[in-house]
Order: structure tokens, then C-alpha cells, then sequence
């Protein structure tokens, strides 16, 4: 097979077949030419069929009147906004859930019902575009800018069968701005304690006879969030009720021997002071309030769309993007447990203690290094071209070519060099040799060898994706038109990265090339049972939509996903709906063979909370790297609902929607979790967990697994396999609903109100496939019950109000003991914004709009969570639910010239 990345001779073959139908038929009237204008806009989410609803499916959507007045700075938060958006895994704030150990780059996310972060497929204008991170796994929405976007739709139930892969949880369909007039300036400023926040946008569009282009560009800084900035974020929980998992590395430190520890006093210890040192006691310290919340986050966008009528019949379209974003990460204090041989010449031996030759001293490197910054890059370029056709019998056919490349790169300099370290604590000479006794300072030269590792790890990935389609009606029914689409869907994947890591002076250098081919037909019949011409009481309409798909992959194999829409419309203004389908996941690319052909990958020091040490810090070694026996994810979805939209009050419509989804086999990986321990018995039976693992387990495992990031203990009692594996299942459901309403109060102007929300009936997890399906609802790091937001505006004139207002209910910290009740959630954004008139007096404001928002307007703290502080996140607060920034405080100025 060719795994070149080009397209396949046939598309190119059935594009010049489309293109040469369309010369044969520029004869056609205007009206074609009239509907194959309109062809060139996007498809509705949730239908290959052009200009059809998604039948049974419920659509959810965020409007350019909402994006404008949400006060969000980036897509990702626009659309968090959504209740059934949760921020679990791929997220800049939190990485210790599933999916959190790749998202090395520190990117964003959407993760639709909390199920999982790459169960969401993302679209853009109703097509697939490159992934981003180091391997590319999932799209984040910041690639386009917000300033760009139109509107966002989404199709909250299982969609394989259109949209192949991915679309487990759901569909989230960007769509782009077009067809704008002349341009727009957007500036927008926004500060807190400790932090701020900006946003600088250019939009342009230009429309011709037959044709437009719209061209946005935008810059977007969001400066770090300091852990010292925020007073909840501490290891020593003990004034709100909660534990003490401060850290026992510090400056001074510990000495360790056979399990009891003897604190080194302030101003260290020598032989000759050996005395002041007393067994069980300890110090503890905070290395990690110095880390950031946030990273610094800078971004620089572009973004067009384009559309031209070339003749009656043949319409060309194109959409892309360019995005780079440059990020730096401030981490706690470089630490390790140490263990220091007696010919040291600082060695000290407490008095009592056993005779040995070595003992253990937890150490921070806090007084003696720089804390080391993680820093790295995403760029992302993405062109897609299209040609829409008209053909006989009310056909229309199109082709479509997308091509588009990531570059990830996270780089960390100045970590702990293990072999220095060694050689440092055995050197006899007291010049150059290291001491972690704190009784005198150390040499440069000794700290510059021992803190010189670099990491490297770059991500170059390049996407294809083109596609045949062609729709139109089949056969009249008494009900109306049958309609039917068909396509042809292929996607080429290359992804290049590795992991270069060690002394900076001699690192050692991996790399991995990767492949995938996927081929997809799909077919969808929309099927209209009863309409206009037979409707009859109680039955004003039936509309039955069938699909299918299936996906062919060079590596792991084939798929075939159906699904059924109904909806029914008994009286006007009342549709009832409901969906059932199956939907799948292919495994990441560098989940499979990552870490086989010398990629990314090893084994990783981290401290662990551990329930057994009443939540303290237990040192593990975690094992990264691939699992070439993962399988497709799969999963079964169902749908029911009503759509009401009441004759005697205008403007409005009330939706309710029940899902239930059951997803299989899924992927899961530990590697970033450092609250596992908590969940120890649910994974009886598999090698997440190891305790006390053997001499020859520890040994295989150094021989196989390069050391990726810390230092090694001279004793292992705690091995997690982080390793990507198919243990988990869940059941989902639940109930979402909105309702939203304009009312127009005359004179006074106009009321706008919305409520939407989601309601979990039930959440079970097996974290292992023989498991039994635990309840996990309302549960820290889980879906909660009851999530809401409820919007009211005014607008009058050139003045709007908003008020937005968001609940999270409370619920139950399971990771400690006792269990702990979190409270609830609920904050309040505000808007203010004025419109100066065109024909006003005001010079150069006229058509601008100057507005002030607050987030968070109460500047609420986040309820308090007993739970440990982790690189990752946790610490005093839940950072997936809750945001640490506070409030912010914003001046925009809008101008449309």
C-alpha cells in the first residue's frame, strides 16, 4: 500500500468527472444558479444532506450575539460556557484526569458530557482539520479566533455514522463568518489580582457579484497565574478541615534510615551537631505553591473564508487557518529523595541510629536552582478547497480537498541530572562534592552539572482529508421528497515525534514516523413518512432519517456504525424526537506504536497522595509509553426529546432531551493521575497499580524504560502503569434543557432570556473491563449532577445589559477520608455595553460599541476541596470545575468601519 500523503487518483478522476458534468450543464436556469449560491454555505450540523435538519438529534448552538456578549477571551471559553462542555483532561488548568498526560503543550479541549476528551469530534465548517499537540490527538478550538466565528453548533449525541471517528459524545461544528461588509475592530482588556488579559482583532470581508471573502486576524495574550497569587492553593489544608500534604523534600531536609526520619535543623547539621537531630521528626514544605495556576499563553491567528459562483451550475469555496501559540509554565521546586553514600564528607549518621553505608535524605533543590520553566510552541495551518456542482434530476455534487500541518513542540531545561547527582553525592572531595546536609553552600559548578537536563519533545503531524458527495432527491412519497446523500471520505495522517532527553551536553535523541489511511462510505436517507400533503390530526408530520458508515483503517482495522432519527411534529410548534446509534473511537496513533520505534516514552518519578499515609506523599515511578494492543472504542446512544415553541408568545422555544450513552472499551491511561492511589482496589487484577515491586521487576523495567524525568529511589514501593489501555466502561445518562425567549417591551426596548442546563441521572464507572459499573455521579473529577447557566439582557436603544449566571451543584470529594460534601458553585458575569449611532456626532466612534464586563462579579473563590496539590493541578480547589483567575474586570472597544 502507498502511504504517501496525496490524494487518491480516483478522487482526483471523480472531480474531473464532477467539474466536466458541470460545463455540460451552465445552461440550466437562474433559479439553479440561485440554489447552487446558496450551496456554498454550510451544511446544517447533523446531515449530509444540504439544507436538512438533523432529524431526531438534539442541536444546541452559540450565536455571535452570545460570543460577543459571553466576556470570554477565547473560543475554548465561549463555548466551557455550554453546561454539557466539561473541562476534564485536555485543558490548560487541569491534566490529571484521562487524556491530561499528552497534552504536554498545555492546550484546550471539548469534552461534551465529561465522558472523555477525545470523544468530541470538532469540526470546522462542517469539515475535519489537523489535530493539535505534540501527536496531534485532539483539536483545540483556539486555532480559529474568536473574532472569526459566526456561531457554534452542537449535535450532543453519537454521530459516527456521518462523521466517523471521534464522535462518541457528540459533535462540535465552528462555523466561520462570511459574507461580512466592510470591517471590524476589536480590542478588549482584562485584569485581575495577579493577572491579566488581552485581545486584539481585524476582520475584513469583501462580497462581489456571485461572491465574498472574509479574512480575520487576532492576537490574544492571557499572562500566568501565580500559585503564590492565590491564598486557597496550599499543601497545609488544615485550617479548612483538610489534611496536611506538604511535602517532606525541603531546605533544610530529612534524613530517612529504615523508615524513621530525623529532621535536619535550620542551619543544617555535621558530624559534630550530629546530637540535635531527634527520630520522628520531620520538615515539611511547599514546593509546589510557587508553581503556576495558569501558564502564560500568547496567540497569534488568522483565518478567511471564501466563496465565488463561477457559473450557474459550479460554485468554488475555500476556508482556512494559521495559528501559533507560545506558552511558558512555571513548575514547583526541583526535589528528590536522595541517597547519600558515607563517603560523602558531609555525611552525617544520627546518633542511635543503625550503622549503614548510605542512608536517604528528601531533599528541595529550592535555595540552590532556579525553578526550571516548561516552554514550547503549537503552530497550526490548515487549507481547505471545495467545488459545489449542479446536476440533473435536482443532484448536486461536491469535492473537497483539506491539507493541514501541526508543529508541537515542550521543551524543559535545567532539570535534575541523575548521573550527576550520583557522582556528586560520592565525590570525597569537599569542594565539589554536594551537600544536602544545609551546613555551607555549594559549588556552581557541582549545581550547574547536576541541573543541566534538557527535554525535547517535538510533534510534526501532516493531514489530508478529501471527500465526494453527492444529494439530492430520490422518490416522492405521499409524505414528500425522499432525499439521500452518499460519499466517499479519505483522511492520510503522518505523524513525526520522539523525546530527546539527558545532559544537555549528550542527550539521547528518539524519534518515531507513524502512519495511518483511512478510507469511509457513508450513506443518509431522509425519509419524510407523513408532511403537508397527508398530514391528519395529532400527525402534522414524520420525518425518518437512516444512516451509515464505515471506516477502514491501514492499522487497526474496519468499523461499520448505523443510526436512526425520528421526529414527529403532532401540532404546530411541538416536535418530538429521538435518535439511536453507534458511534467509536479509533486509538491514537502514538498510542499504538508510540514508544516501540524509539519515541516518546519512560519512566517518570512523581509523588503521589496516598491514602494509606493519611493522603501524604508517596514517591512512585510511573511507566510511559505505547500499547500496540489498544482496540477502537465503542459506544451505543440514545436519544429522546421535545422541542415546544409556544404560538402566544413569540420568539421563544423550550427544549428537553434525554440521553443515554454506553461506551465500551475505553482507553484510558494513568500517567498524570496522582490521586490514583485513591482508587486502588477498583484496579484489582491489572498492572496500574504495583506495591513493593519485585528486585526483577524494578530491574526489567530500568533496562527497558529510559529515565524521562526525575530521580530514581534507591527503594521502589509504588510502580504506576501509565500505559494506554481499553479498561474502562461507563453508562451515561441524563436530561439536558433550555429555554429562551426575546421580548419586545416596545418603547422600553427588548428582554432577552435563556436557561440551559444539564441533569445527570446516572454515572457508572468501571475503571477495569471485568469490573463491576461503580457510581461515580457527583463525584470529584466526574460528571456532577446539575450544572446551569441563566442569561438575561436589555437592550434599548444603544444601551444592552447582561447578566449571566452560572450553578454548579455541590458534591462529594471522594478522594478523601471522610468523605468531603464540596459545596456549591455559583457565579454572576455582567455587561454593560453602549452602541454610538452612525449618524451620531461623535467622530471616530461612530458604529463602535464600547462595553464593560465583569466575570465573576462577587470574585467568589473557589469552594474549598480537600485535596493535594499535584503539578497537574488540586491543591485547596477543584481546578475543572472552578476557576482560580477570580474576578476580572474588562474594557472592550468595538468598532465596524
Amino acid at each position: 500500500m502507498n502511504h504517501r500523503l496525496h490524494p487518491t487518483a480516483a478522487a482526483a478522476m471523480a472531480l474531473a468527472t464532477l467539474l466536466a458534468a458541470a460545463a455540460q450543464a451552465q445552461a440550466q436556469t437562474a433559479a439553479a444558479a440561485a440554489d447552487t449560491a446558496s450551496s456554498s454555505e454550510v451544511v446544517i450540523t447533523g446531515s449530509r444532506i444540504r439544507g436538512a435538519p438533523a432529524i431526531g438529534a438534539p442541536v444546541g448552538a452559540v450565536s455571535r450575539d452570545d460570543i460577543e456578549t459571553s466576556g470570554a477571551s477565547s473560543t475554548a471559553q465561549i463555548i466551557q460556557q455550554m453546561p454539557q462542555v466539561f473541562n476534564l483532561g485536555v485543558s490548560e488548568s487541569s491534566r490529571g484526569q484521562g487524556g491530561g498526560a499528552g497534552n504536554i503543550t498545555y492546550g484546550s479541549g471539548i469534552n461534551l458530557r465529561g465522558i472523555g476528551p477525545f470523544a468530541t469530534l470538532v469540526l470546522v465548517n462542517g469539515h475535519r482539520i489537523i489535530g493539535q499537540g505534540t501527536s496531534a490527538a485532539s483539536v483545540d478550538p483556539n486555532v480559529l479566533p474568536s473574532l472569526a466565528i459566526e456561531r457554534m453548533e452542537v449535535v450532543a449525541d453519537g454521530a459516527s455514522a456521518l462523521y466517523g471517528s471521534d464522535a462518541v459524545a457528540g459533535v462540535a461544528n465552528l462555523i466561520m463568518r462570511r459574507g461580512e461588509r466592510g470591517g471590524q475592530a476589536l480590542v478588549r482588556f482584562g485584569v485581575a489580582d495577579g493577572y491579566h488579559e488581552r485581545q486584539i482583532g481585524v476582520l475584513y470581508g469583501h462580497k462581489w457579484q456571485g461572491g465574498q471573502i472574509t479574512l480575520t486576524a487576532e492576537n490574544t495574550l492571557r499572562s500566568q497565574l501565580s500559585g503564590r497569587d492565590r491564598d486557597f492553593f496550599r499543601g497545609d489544608l488544615r485550617a479548612q478541615g483538610g489534611g496536611d500534604y506538604r511535602s517532606t523534600q525541603c531546605s533544610p531536609g530529612n534524613i530517612v534510615i529504615s523508615g524513621t526520619s530525623y529532621a535536619i535543623p535550620t542551619g543544617g547539621v555535621t558530624t559534630a551537631t550530629a546530637g540535635s537531630l531527634v527520630a520522628g521528626t520531620s520538615n515539611k514544605c511547599d514546593n509546589l505553591q510557587i508553581q503556576d495556576l495558569l501558564p502564560r499563553q500568547e496567540r497569534n491567528s488568522l483565518a478567511f473564508t471564501f466563496n465565488h459562483t463561477l457559473t450557474p451550475t459550479l460554485a468554488l469555496w475555500a476556508d482556512g487557518f494559521a495559528s501559533q501559540r507560545d506558552y511558558s509554565f512555571n513548575p514547583g521546586a526541583l526535589s528528590a529523595n536522595l541517597t547519600v553514600p558515607s563517603t560523602n564528607p558531609f555525611y552525617v549518621r544520627p546518633a542511635g541510629a543503625p550503622a549503614g553505608t548510605s542512608e536517604t535524605v528528601t531533599y528541595s533543590f529550592i535555595n540552590d536552582l532556579p525553578v526550571n520553566t516548561n516552554n514550547g510552541r503549537s503552530k497550526s495551518v490548515q487549507l481547505t478547497v471545495g467545488a459545489d456542482v449542479t446536476l440533473a434530476a435536482g443532484w448536486k455534487a461536491g469535492a473537497m480537498f483539506g491539507i493541514g500541518d501541526n508543529r508541537d513542540l515542550a521543551v524543559t531545561l535545567g532539570g535534575l541530572n541523575t548521573a550527576a547527582i550520583t557522582a556528586a553525592l560520592a565525590d570525597t572531595n569537599p569542594a565539589t562534592a554536594l551537600n544536602v546536609f544545609g551546613s555551607g553552600a555549594n559549588n556552581p559548578a557541582t549545581l550547574a552539572k547536576i541541573a543541566n537536563n534538557v527535554a525535547y519533545s517535538p510533534g510534526h503531524t501532516r493531514f489530508q482529508n478529501y471527500q465526494l458527495k453527492a444529494d439530492g432527491p430520490v422518490v416522492e412519497l405521499p409524505g414528500g421528497t425522499l432525499r439521500a446523500a452518499v460519499g466517499y471520505e479519505g483522511q492520510r495522517l503522518l505523524t513525526v515525534g520522539g523525546q530527546t532527553t539527558g545532559p544537555a551536553t549528550n542527550p539521547t535523541f528518539g524519534e518515531v514516523s507513524l502512519r495511518r489511511e483511512v478510507d469511509s462510505l457513508y450513506a443518509e436517507a431522509l425519509v419524510p413518512v407523513v408532511g403537508e400533503r397527508n398530514g391528519v390530526p395529532f400527525m402534522r408530520s414524520l420525518n425518518v432519517s437512516l444512516a451509515s458508515r464505515t471506516d477502514r483503517y491501514s492499522d487497526v482495522g474496519s468499523t461499520s456504525n448505523p443510526k436512526l432519527g425520528v421526529t414527529w411534529v403532532p401540532v404546530d410548534g411541538v416536535a418530538l424526537r429521538g435518535s439511536y446509534g453507534t458511534s467509536f473511537r479509533a486509538p491514537g496513533l502514538t498510542q499504538i506504536r508510540g514508544f516501540a520505534n524509539g519515541g516518546r516514552g519512560g519512566l517518570y518519578v512523581q509523588n503521589y497522595s496516598d491514602p494509606t499515609l493519611g493522603g501524604a506523599l508517596r514517591v512512585g515511578v510511573a511507566i510511559s509509553g505505547n500499547n500496540p494492543d489498544l482496540k477502537p472504542e465503542t459506544a451505543k446512544t440514545k436519544t429522546l426529546g421535545i422541542d415546544w415553541t409556544p404560538k402566544f408568545i413569540t420568539r421563544t422555544k423550550f427544549s428537553l432531551t434525554w440521553f443515554d450513552i454506553e461506551y465500551d472499551n475505553q482507553i484510558t491511561g494513568y500517567l498524570s493521575d496522582l490521586t490514583v492511589l485513591n482508587r486502588e482496589a477498583q484496579f484489582a487484577g491489572t498492572s496500574v497499580i504495583q506495591r513493593n515491586p519485585s528486585a526483577e521487576t524494578v530491574a526489567a523495567l530500568i533496562a527497558k524504560y529510559p529515565l524521562a524525568s526525575g530521580v530514581l529511589p534507591a527503594n521502589w514501593t509504588l510502580v504506576i502503569d501509565g500505559r494506554q489501555m481499553n479498561l474502562a466502561r461507563s453508562q451515561s445518562r441524563g436530561v439536558d434543557f433550555s429555554a429562551n425567549s426575546r421580548v419586545s417591551l416596545g418603547e422600553r426596548g427588548e428582554v432577552m432570556l435563556g436557561l440551559s442546563g444539564t441533569v445527570f441521572t446516572s454515572y457508572r464507572v468501571a475503571l477495569t473491563p471485568g469490573g463491576a459499573l461503580v457510581d461515580q455521579l457527583n463525584t470529584i473529577y466526574n460528571p456532577l449532577r446539575f450544572k446551569a447557566r441563566g442569561t438575561a439582557g436589555w437592550v434599548r436603544g444603544p444601551l444592552q445589559l447582561n447578566l449571566a449566571i452560572n450553578h454548579q451543584n455541590a458534591y462529594d470529594n471522594t478522594l478523601a477520608s471522610p468523605v468531603q460534601r464540596v459545596a456549591s458553585n455559583t457565579t454572576a458575569d455582567v455587561r454593560a455595553a453602549w452602541a454610538f449611532e452612525s449618524d451620531g456626532p461623535f467622530g471616530l466612534l461612530k458604529d463602535a460599541t464600547v462595553a464593560l464586563g465583569v466575570t465573576n462579579l462577587a470574585d467568589r473563590k473557589p469552594p474549598f476541596v480537600n485535596v493535594a496539590q499535584s503539578t497537574n493541578g488540586g491543591g485547596g480547589f477543584d481546578p475543572t470545575l472552578t476557576n482560580p483567575i477570580g474576578r476580572i474586570v474588562s474594557v472592550s472597544f468595538d468598532k465596524r468601519f
